[in-house]
């Protein structure tokens, strides 16, 4: 039974860096929860880059959901050139309006049980000259989960998000890591506990690679198959995280 997300309204997914996996683990969150039951949305409050791709991020999150909504409704701003918010704004004239973006979320938390937020980069990433990326969570009242890579350098970034956001006031729920090789390295044997001692948040899912998924080109791979198994029991799923460190520590021993 989930035991997390249908007690509040919402959730921001934030990440270590750009492109670290953010959409590919919203999506699989909210297919985790549908199949649990939990009615949810997905909203990409801005999205950047649109004339690179061929689909956006919340384009790929409908396709895995097999259902979609009208793009102002789930996406207030898109902008052509991949760049931070504020400034992609800026380059063609036009300024985010914060209040734009709350009001759309609150419209959807009104039909759905939870929303989850996909923020555009990380935590610090500008929307607009003094309102960052953290500011919106704090705004929307949402919990964090921080999005993380796997491998080396993966420590120092994802305990500075941590420490970052508990500095601004955030409730940090935890960390997934996304994109998780099927034969780890030393890094990635090693940094998921590290992760655990460093951060003191536990790991809510880990997404394993899949070369077959895509946001750009809306490939969506096997996704649905493997999302319910990649997340903690709080968030519908059936991934054992004790079971997964344990593992990695025999992998490891083995190694030497």
């Amino acid at each position: 039974m989930v035991i997390g997300l249908e007690r509040i309204k919402g959730v921001f997914i934030t990440g270590t860096d750009t492109g670290v996996g953010k959409t590919v683990v919203s999506a699989a969150l909210a297919w985790t929860l549908k199949s649990a039951g939990i009615r949810v949305a997905v909203m990409k409050p801005i999205q950047t880059g649109t004339e690179s791709i061929d689909f956006t991020d919340i384009e790929f999150v409908q396709k895995v959901l097999g259902s979609g909504y009208a793009l102002d409704r789930v996406c207030p701003y898109r902008f052509s050139l991949p760049l931070a918010p504020l400034v992609a704004a800026s380059l063609v004239g036009e300024k985010v309006d914060i209040n734009r973006i709350k009001s759309a979320f609150y419209e959807l938390s009104k039909s759905f049980d939870t929303v989850i937020v996909e923020g555009a980069g990380g935590l610090v990433v500008p929307i607009t000259e003094d309102y960052f990326m953290s500011d919106l969570a704090f705004d929307l009242n949402l919990p964090v989960i921080v999005v993380t890579r796997p491998s080396l350098g993966t420590l120092n970034h994802t305990f500075l998000t941590v420490e970052f956001a508990r500095s601004r006031g955030l409730d940090v729920l935890g960390v997934v890591i996304s994109n998780f090789p099927a034969d780890p390295g030393l890094a990635e044997r090693t940094n998921p506990e590290i992760i655990l001692k460093m951060t003191g948040k536990e790991i809510l899912g880990v997404l394993p690679h899949d070369p077959d998924i895509c946001v750009e080109e809306g490939r969506i791979g096997r996704i649905r198959e493997t999302a319910c198994s990649s997340f903690v029991s709080k968030l519908g799923g059936s991934f054992n995280v004790e079971a997964f460190i344990k593992s990695l520590n025999a992998q490891q021993l083995k190694k030497i």
